[in-house]
């Protein structure tokens, strides 16, 4: 077993011989932990720090697995988004199906983190993986993939044959220009009948990705509703034909920003009872202010079902960092770099404001903007008479927490009264 989340008063992994633990950023000293912890306004942690809002992590917890059962399907989240078992734990408790994933080392990590049911949304190719899904097998481990073509059929016939094994497959469909999954119903038609002839490998269901569908923006909805209704039809007609195995089929797709378009779908088709509709958004958890507040947004705009759910996501991650110099009137260099956040889909926001000695932070100027990321440095352009001074505190919300999450070893659980009594692990 890996682990999932370590408690204040508990042993601090990689401890050096000094206060501090070596190589991992955003930590604090060993004595004050094990008394029970440290206290980010106290400045009890190295800057910057990734921390995690407890608040904002069940409410997000909490909302999806609503929108799920209203919505009438199972929620199997994508668990690459944060690669936290602490969260893949959380998210079963509250009632997912399954978690997924993207490669290996992240289903070997679930594994280990004890998930029961996995699905790797991915092709199983290469020997090694072939391997590692064996022995997953064995000790229990329910394990689900996808297949889109002749050749890997093949190769996991060969060696699920050859070790005793079954596998279970979704036929992945996908579209001109996107990424995997066969193109076409003939090609899809040809390979699910491939898979019913064979001993080792089952076809349990269908698979689809329809965030790689392109289309005109003022077209993107109907051309996403109508190739997920296209993959609901194919699924039903391979069902008719008695080409997947087992009473139970599998139809899934849905990622962070058209999952209510894809269970809407799912509910206009009056799926027979044997079909379990499954979606896999995975950044809801963490969510953002920036390109999923925006899907979010326009998923509101869209759909009722979604504006039932009580309350709203909200951002769960940030980024804490010193102000480092105020070398000009209208500008702060931080102690925030490309090495601790994200900065592909656009610079983050600056979230709040502390300066140490004071009662509470408060909500940062909205006219405080950062207008270069460097490696450990980010300059943040004010106004000139903004009341920023060095060794200031400020919290960062980035845009795609992907992309920051993967920057950090452990993340620090934030509680209402900013102290951090639980490090999260991150397996990236």
């Amino acid at each position: 077993m890996i682990t999932n989340i370590i408690e204040a008063g508990s042993s601090l992994p990689a401890v050096s011989t000094g206060p501090w633990l070596a190589g991992n950023k955003g930590m604090g000293d060993a004595a004050l932990w094990q008394a029970g912890g440290w206290n980010l306004l106290a400045e009890q942690l190295e800057l910057p720090v990734a921390v995690l809002n407890a608040t904002a992590l069940g409410n997000n917890l909490r909302w999806m697995q609503q929108f799920a059962a209203k919505a009438g399907v199972q929620l199997a989240p994508h668990g690459k988004t944060g690669m936290l078992p602490a969260l893949f734990q959380q998210q079963m408790a509250h009632g997912a199906w399954g978690i997924t994933l993207a490669t290996m080392a992240q289903v070997q990590v679930a594994a280990a983190a004890g998930v029961p049911r996995v699905l790797l949304a991915n092709p199983l190719v290469g020997l090694r993986a072939m391997q590692q899904v064996a022995g997953l097998q064995q000790q229990g481990l329910e394990f689900y993939c996808l297949i889109d073509s002749h050749a890997q059929l093949q190769q996991l016939e060969q060696f699920f044959a050859g070790c005793g094994q079954t596998l279970n497959v979704l036929l992945e469909v996908g579209v001109s220009g996107g990424r995997g999954g066969v193109r076409g119903q003939q090609a899809a038609w040809q390979l699910a009948q491939q898979i019913s002839q064979s001993r080792h490998i089952r076809l349990v269901g269908l698979e689809f990705y329809e965030g790689v569908v392109k289309a005109p923006v003022a077209e993107l909805a109907g051309a996403v509703r109508h190739f997920v209704d296209d993959c609901i039809a194919l699924t039903l007609q391979l069902a008719e034909q008695k080409l997947f195995a087992g009473e139970q089929i599998i139809l899934t797709g849905a990622g962070s920003a058209w999952y209510d378009v894809v269970a809407a779908a799912f509910a206009a088709a009056t799926l027979p009872a044997n079909v379990l509709p499954l979606i896999r958004p995975g950044c809801y958890v963490f969510f953002d202010l920036g390109i999923y507040q925006q899907a979010q947004q326009q998923v509101l705009a869209r759909s009722a079902l979604a504006c039932q759910v009580e309350g709203a996501l909200q951002n769960a991650l940030e980024v804490w960092a010193y102000v480092l110099s105020r070398p000009e009137p209208g500008l702060a260099v931080v102690g925030l770099g490309k090495r601790d956040i994200a900065f592909d889909a656009g610079l983050a926001l600056v979230s709040q404001h502390y300066r140490p000695g004071t009662a509470a932070p408060k909500p940062a100027d909205p006219a405080w903007q950062l207008q270069k990321i460097m490696d450990q440095h980010a300059l943040l352009q004010l106004p000139p008479d903004a009341d920023v001074a060095v060794g200031d505190m400020l919290s960062f919300a980035g845009s795609h927490p992907c992309l920051t999450l993967d920057k950090w070893r452990y993340l620090a659980l934030l509680d209402a009264d900013y102290q951090v009594r639980q490090l999260y692990p991150s397996y990236f």
